[in-house]
Order: C-alpha cells, then sequence, then structure tokens
C-alpha cells in the first residue's frame, strides 16, 4: 500500500508544476512533436513543451527535481476555495473556468496520498495502533498490567465513603469482572487458537437436522476467524493495503447518489455529479487530514474531533449542494440528509467487503 501511495503521490505533485523550470529551445523552431513552428514555451498545435533534454545529466536533473516540487499558483488558489467556500469552485469549473484551478482527479488523488499517508504513517508514530491485538501473546503481559491497574484504582474508589448505593454496586460489579480475569475462548496462552475445541463447540451447538456439509462450512468459518486470529497483523497490513482502493470506490458511488437525488433536474449531466463527488471526498480526505493534524498537536478529544468533523461536513455539504445546483434551502437539506443516509450504508458495506476480503487474502 505505502509503494502505491508513494507513486501515485509522486505523479499527483508532478503534474501541479507549470514547467518553467525546463529550458526550451529559441523562439521559431519546429515542434520535435509535430513540426508546427513554436515561438513560446508550448507548441500551439499539440501542445508540448518545447524544450531540449540532450542536455548535461545534473542540468537535467536539476530541472526536473524543481519542476516536482515547485507547486504552481493554482494549489494556493484551489485549496482555500475548496475548503471555505463550499461549492464555489465547483460552480466555477462546471461553468468553463478551469484553467485557473488544479483538475478535480489530480487534486483527489494528492488529497487521498496525503490522508492515508498520515493515518498510517503518524499513526504508527504515535502509537495509535499499539495494543490493538486481542488477547495475541505479546500484548498478554500488557493487558496484566492495564487490568491490575484498573483493579486498584476501583478498589481506591470504593473506599469513599460518600459513594452511593448504586455507584457502588456498578463498581464492585466491575471489580468482580476484572478479578475474575475472562480470556477468550478456545485461545491459548501463546495466543494460538484450540481448533478441536473450536470444532467440539461448534458440534454442540449445531442443531439437530444439520446437514454434515453445513457443519463442515461453519467448521471452515471457524478455521477462518481463527487464523485471522493467529495472524493479527497480516490482516492489519492487508487492512491497510485495500482500504484507499476502498474509498476510491465511493466516489463513483457518490457521484451515482447525487444522479438520483438530483434525476429530475433539467440541464444536469453525469459529468457535473463526478466533478461534484471529487471535488466534495477531496474536501473529505482535507478535513480528516487537518482534523488528525490538530488532534495530534493540541491534543484536542477524539470526541471534540468526531463532532467539528461531523458539523462542519454536514454544513459543507448542504453549502454545495445549493451552490454548485441552485437548490434552495429546504430541499438541499432534504437531499443532504438522504445523501447522509446513502452515504454512511453505501461505507458501512465498503468497510464490511474490506473486512471480508481481509480475511480472505490474510
Amino acid at each position: 500500500m505505502s509503494h502505491d501511495l508513494e507513486v501515485a503521490g509522486a505523479a499527483s505533485l508532478g503534474g501541479l508544476s507549470s514547467g518553467e523550470h525546463h529550458q526550451v529551445q529559441p523562439p521559431g523552431e519546429p515542434c520535435r512533436n509535430c513540426g508546427t513552428v513554436v515561438m513560446e514555451r508550448y507548441c500551439t498545435r499539440c501542445g508540448q513543451l518545447a524544450s531540449n533534454f540532450h542536455r548535461p545529466f545534473f542540468s537535467l536533473v536539476a530541472s526536473s527535481l524543481a519542476d516536482t516540487f515547485a507547486l504552481d499558483s493554482r494549489l494556493w488558489r484551489s485549496v482555500p476555495l475548496l475548503l471555505f467556500r463550499p461549492g464555489r469552485m465547483t460552480r466555477d469549473y462546471l461553468d468553463g473556468k478551469r484553467a485557473r484551478y488544479v483538475p478535480p482527479f489530480r487534486m483527489f488523488l494528492l488529497s487521498s496520498v496525503l490522508f492515508f499517508l498520515t493515518v498510517f504513517g503518524l499513526g504508527d508514530r504515535l502509537g495509535w495502533y499499539a495494543g490493538w491485538n486481542i488477547n495475541s501473546g505479546a500484548g498478554l503481559e500488557r493487558s496484566a498490567e492495564t487490568r491490575a491497574d484498573a483493579i486498584a484504582a476501583l478498589k481506591l474508589e470504593l473506599e469513599d465513603e460518600n459513594l452511593g448505593e448504586e455507584g457502588r454496586a456498578a463498581l464492585e460489579s466491575t471489580l468482580a469482572t476484572l478479578e475474575a480475569g475472562v480470556e477468550l475462548p478456545f485461545v491459548n496462552e501463546d495466543g494460538t487458537v484450540d481448533r478441536d475445541a473450536l470444532h467440539d463447540a461448534i458440534d454442540k451447538a449445531t442443531e439437530e437436522g444439520v446437514s454434515p456439509e453445513e457443519t463442515q462450512a461453519f467448521q471452515a468459518a471457524g478455521d477462518q476467524f481463527a487464523r485471522v486470529f493467529e495472524n493479527q497483523d497480516r490482516f492489519a497490513a492487508r487492512f491497510r493495503e485495500w482500504a484507499p482502493r476502498f474509498s476510491l470506490m465511493f466516489m463513483p458511488l457518490l457521484a451515482l447518489m447525487l444522479t438520483l437525488v438530483y434525476i429530475w433536474k433539467p440541464k444536469v449531466y453525469i459529468y457535473d455529479h463526478v466533478i461534484t463527488s471529487l471535488h466534495f471526498q477531496t474536501f473529505i480526505y482535507c478535513q480528516l487530514f487537518l482534523l488528525i493534524i490538530a488532534g495530534a498537536l493540541l491534543h484536542i478529544g477524539a470526541g471534540w474531533l468526531v463532532a467539528i468533523g461531523t458539523t462542519w461536513g454536514v454544513f459543507y455539504l448542504h453549502r454545495q449542494l445549493r451552490v454548485t445546483y441552485g437548490t434552495g434551502f429546504f430541499m438541499a437539506a432534504l437531499r443532504t440528509s438522504i445523501l447522509l443516509i446513502l452515504g454512511i450504508t453505501v461505507l458501512f458495506l465498503l468497510a464490511l467487503g474490506l473486512v471480508i476480503l481481509s480475511f480472505v487474502l490474510t
């Protein structure tokens, strides 16, 4: 996954430059591609840059690096407009004012690369995913220490004489559960799954009248879950590898949802919905990136980040529909509600498919 993201990011970043760092041939010479006389930097017929790349190696490398990392004014014009003026850039782009903005798919690709690199790269560095393994061998000692600390804290709270009866009963129940040290069934101390015990439990749980083929199917499913449980690191790697690809699938589905809610609106085409969905999903990636960075630097709680992100996202979608399609306030609110319901359903199905695919490939 990281290799794919790096390649995509390099491709996206390179396309944001205007090519000003490359030396060009003198005016009046023919284009090397189509033969048309070129008077400026680009051929007026085929659009090729009138540059001669047969020059010293270090000069070529320096020009290429400068061309790759120099972002022209389109990016700085596009990003603030995308974030803080919902629908304005989309409407301009659909009206034909395209030269001033970064192409929608290029900006979508760059924002997705930035988001996933931040989620996985920064998350690993800050330890967001540490201890996510469920009762696996490496985490047993840490789990025991955490349980001991929780037990000590609960006992300290129970010493409070002002504690009410209901609160004391709840704390005592939690304390009893922690002291019991309940572990996952069928799991050995080294984190492996006891297949025989698992199969016996499936046989006992299977109702009478179930065919042997169905019983074998249940046992095969149990073996698959056991294999995933024993290889949680590999499952996480597969999940990271496929998550960006599944998120890419959401864009055409969002365009389809926009088509359905605006199916009766005249002079609105599939192209309009595709551009709108690209810009909205680009906004979501940028928003999540900013919230993650803010949470990491300012130590903002997850609850606040979710509240800010949800409020901002709903307001943005409502405003984008109004500006892009010229929809009234109440109809935009109705369509926003429909899109949110459909979007959450689609995201749930994509996440479920991602988990199932990760199980199969683990």
